[in-house]
């Protein structure tokens, strides 16, 4: 036998509603504040989520891809594996100091440059070196291509 519930009781004169709602939100590495009301609270968050991503400047960023390719010249890595991870991180970052750069071409380029850099991770200790110093600045520049850091395996 099912039991009729009673219907809720009204809201009291004097006892706040309590109500949370998103509205519009797309979200990528970024942080929403929601609380209780237990008296009177209001809170609006608002805020140009993708100004915050993309805090980097593409000079920023070439400097952080030329902190990459110098860990990759002196990483103690197979000179045909140190070729083709230059290979790909040369165009990234000649298209990173473009004045109006694509960002889909440099996180192409970067994914295959974490790609090879993982394969590299799991055979060799200098390769393991290399992806701490890749896994760092992948997690730095992910908001500025516009993806998240889990594109480059971190």
């Amino acid at each position: 036998m099912f039991r009729k519930q009673p219907p809720p009781e009204p809201s009291k004169p004097g006892q706040p509603t309590q109500s949370q709602s998103l509205s519009n939100v797309t979200l990528t590495g970024g942080m929403v504040q929601m609380g209780q009301a237990g008296r009177d609270l209001q809170q609006n968050q608002t805020g140009d989520l993708q100004t915050q991503q993309q805090g980097l400047t593409g000079a920023e960023v070439v400097t952080l891809l030329e902190q990459l390719e110098i860990a990759v010249k002196s990483a103690a890595i197979a000179p045909a594996q140190q070729e083709e991870l230059l290979d790909y991180l040369r165009p990234a970052k000649r298209e990173a100091a473009k004045e109006t750069p694509s960002k889909e071409l440099v996180g192409q380029n970067l994914k295959q440059v974490s790609e090879t850099m993982q394969t590299l991770k799991e055979t060799t200790e200098a390769g393991k070196s290399l992806w701490q110093t890749g896994a760092e600045i992948f997690k730095t520049v992910a908001p500025w291509i516009g993806v998240a850091a889990a594109v480059f395996g971190v």
